[in-house]
């Protein structure tokens, strides 16, 4: 009989083996595992919870869901998010996703949250039917580019950036505010509470919050997440498309080598991203990839709406775009989301 109950921190390293089991992607697969420990994934936030099945105490699924305040229809709410769902590989098709799926949603609605959210990578049909199953509705379809970090750049303007201190985080605030105010899911901040995520999040720090600053005035802003400092990321296989692209790279000098499976692919994320005008955001985009060749990391990403003018500062690069689904599952009566554009934090994914 299946029994469903919180996670505990003496379960890590079990958790981590069978995570290591459930493998992600389509034409790039890759086994995911969270380090140092499980937990430090879903420490990311600072309310959330990781749930267990069991079977004669034994683990063979896991699910988790943070909660957080957000923008919904021109109101501040609490909502929650649904990530990192994965069953041991003997006990798929036995309903497990959709007991840990009950029991996330029974937490969240006793918490009050006004709706739920879950971002699905393009192609992954079994996470896509469960949530369809689940009451979910597709909202949006939105893209996850990844600059392929090959090679330095020129960098206009790099004398106008620099790392932040704790005297910035009001202007910064304020211009996060200004970039996505209206935008649904948005999380309007304030100084004290950037400075708690940033002491909160140990993989992120004031040296890789970043300002482009003219005469005096903060213009964009981008933090750097790496998340190979949170998660361990292997190569599994690679698709056939991949593979082409990988060696078209290679054979026209333009990278020097290309993921191969078994490689560990280092990749890192941008969040709190804010400017007064995309051309702002080209020198630090920039200023990124040639921080992260140094740091040897292959892969600078994010998330966000397929027009997005963060899409702008990103050419010239090799890029790879993957379709990313939102669902959203409304639990309060008199909330809806609107066709306003959906802003995401950078920390979910």
């Amino acid at each position: 009989m299946m029994d469903i109950r919180e996670a505990v921190p003496e379960e890590s390293e079990v958790l981590q083996r069978l995570q290591a089991k459930a493998p992600q992607g389509k034409s790039l697969v890759v086994s995911t595992v969270n380090i140092p420990d499980f937990f430090s994934r879903a420490r990311v936030y600072p309310s959330y919870k990781v749930f267990n099945a069991y079977e004669e105490n034994r683990i063979i699924g896991s699910a988790a869901c943070a909660i957080r305040d957000a923008v919904v229809g021109g109101r501040v709410l609490r909502v929650g998010y649904e990530f990192q769902y994965f069953t041991s590989p003997d006990c798929r098709r036995q309903g497990v996703a959709r007991s840990l799926r009950h029991t996330v949603e029974g937490y969240l609605t006793d918490q009050g949250v006004a709706l739920s959210y879950a971002l699905i990578m393009e192609g992954n049909t079994p996470s896509m039917r469960l949530f369809d199953l689940e009451g979910f509705h597709l909202h949006r379809r939105l893209v996850m580019p990844a600059i392929a970090v090959i090679k330095e750049v020129p960098v206009p303007d790099a004398d106008k950036i620099r790392s932040t201190t704790p005297h910035d985080l009001e202007p910064v605030a304020e211009l996060l505010n200004q970039t996505w105010r209206g935008q649904d899911l948005f999380e309007p901040t304030s100084a004290a509470s950037l400075a708690r995520q940033i002491e909160r999040i140990a993989t992120l720090d004031y040296r890789n919050v970043l300002v482009f600053e003219e005469e005096g005035r903060i213009l964009a802003c981008v933090a750097l997440w790496d998340w190979s400092k949170i998660m361990r990321i292997t190569v599994l296989r690679l698709s056939f498309r991949m593979w082409i692209l990988g060696r078209l790279l290679v054979l026209t000098r333009v990278s020097p080598r290309f993921l191969s499976p078994g490689d560990t692919l280092r990749q890192m994320m941008l969040t709190m991203i804010g400017y007064k005008s995309s051309t702002h955001l080209v020198p630090l985009v920039r200023h990124v990839n040639n921080f992260a060749l140094r740091e040897g990391i292959e892969q600078v990403f994010c998330v966000c709406e397929r027009n997005d003018k963060m899409l702008e500062s990103m050419k010239g690069f090799t890029r790879v775009n993957t379709g990313v689904n939102l669902y959203v599952k409304l639990f309060q009566p008199d909330v809806s989301m609107t066709d306003a554009p959906v802003a995401m934090t950078g920390f979910d994914m």
